[in-house]
């Protein structure tokens, strides 16, 4: 019995890459979808995004360098601010005697720009920026809690806070399989890269994590393993539970062989259920401890999918006796600002929690979901 995950390999890393799978999964050929029975085909199950490279040297190590700081090329937020706001209070001030060092990319910000202006079309949606792999998720306290941007320098502002955005851009090939690692470096073919996905209204509870082993998805987490929702809890018959069966359909349907071509068998998938039961993906990370694995350990994954007879992936949610006996976690409580600079960033006193942990069944919540912006 395993206890511990193979480490992953430079291809496997690169595979995982927003640009390696983004266009597999967008403008799909019918012809070429797993399922041929399908009832219903779909052309896109992942959302519209933009991908800028290759990205200046001078924006990398601004990423690198101490503080948070603007560029002075993009120094406007739209977040972090309260509606009482002045029109100028939404410029960050910069300060003629500090000596630390200045950065501009004004190409760079003209095609943030552009990538904004196409995604919103005629509204101003916002997006979520990442970079190859990772997604700011850690300096969300910077922006209200939040990933949307509407403004170049939110965009900035998000990337230049980010411990994640760090390792993307640092250390991303540290630590693979034996003659694969490149400690602090990259392979020739690599190429930093800025995502922009359009901004869509996702609700927490229905965003999930998958791990597939061997091309076979052998279990299925709730995303955020620190909250309880009613709706997610498993049928009190004990038949398959609806996410589950939906997930996998999907799956089936969409992404097995087709993420890397069949190349790479095992990886972690993020997905999203949205109201009309649609699955999308939302993000692939590569297969072992680098990625967390929620709700599972990494002992019992690579013990899951075992032999040849696929089985029906076990889903795990948060129940109420893992919330009562304290047993769930927060992978992202240690990447907190202070309360109070919280509140007052929101402009409120205090916080309220809504995690809809009353809605009884998983059917109930479907009825009082609000469609999502168009994906």
């Amino acid at each position: 019995m395993m206890t511990t995950p193979s480490r992953p390999t430079q291809d496997d890393v690169l595979a995982c890459q927003f640009s390696s799978w983004y266009r597999s999964f967008r403008n799909i050929d019918k012809s070429a979808i797993n399922n041929s029975t399908a009832r219903k085909t779909r052309k896109n199950v992942t959302f519209e995004s933009i991908v800028i490279k290759p990205l200046p040297h001078e924006f990398l190590e601004y990423l690198k360098s101490d503080g948070v700081r603007l560029p002075d090329c993009a120094t406007k937020v739209s977040s972090c601010m309260n509606d009482n706001a002045t029109p100028d209070d939404d410029e960050w001030e910069t300060d003629s005697d500090d000596e630390t060092t200045s950065y501009s990319f004004p190409s760079l910000t003209a095609q943030i720009q552009t990538a904004l202006d196409s995604l919103n079309g005629d509204r101003d949606l916002g997006c979520m920026p990442k970079m190859n792999w990772s997604s700011p998720r850690d300096a969300t306290w910077m922006n209200q809690g939040s990933l949307k941007c509407t403004k170049v320098g939110d965009v900035y502002l998000l990337l230049k806070s980010s411990e994640f955005v760090t390792f993307d851009v640092e250390r991303a090939f540290d630590d693979l399989a034996e003659d694969d690692s490149i400690t602090g470096g990259y392979p020739d073919c690599f190429s930093h890269e800025l995502v922009l996905r359009k901004w869509c209204n996702l609700h927490p509870s229905m965003e999930f994590r998958c791990f597939v082993r061997g091309h076979k998805l052998v279990a299925i987490s709730q995303r955020h393993p620190s909250k309880f929702y009613g709706h997610l809890q498993p049928p009190v018959d004990g038949s398959a539970h609806p996410c589950a069966e939906m997930i996998s359909s999907f799956f089936a349907t969409y992404v097995r062989k087709r993420f890397a071509d069949g190349r790479v068998s095992s990886y972690v998938l993020d997905v999203y259920l949205d109201s009309q039961e649609r699955v999308w993906v939302v993000d692939f990370n590569v297969w072992g401890s680098r990625t967390d694995g929620l709700l599972f350990t990494w002992e019992e994954l690579v013990n899951l999918g075992e032999g040849e007879v696929e089985r029906q992936p076990e889903l795990r949610v948060v129940t109420k006796d893992m919330k009562s006996s304290h047993l769930t976690y927060d992978p992202l409580s240690s990447f907190r600002g202070p309360t109070d600079v919280m509140n007052l960033m929101r402009g409120t006193s205090g916080t309220t929690d809504h995690d809809l942990g009353d809605i009884p069944t998983f059917q109930d919540f479907m009825k009082q979901c609000v469609r999502p912006s168009e994906m």
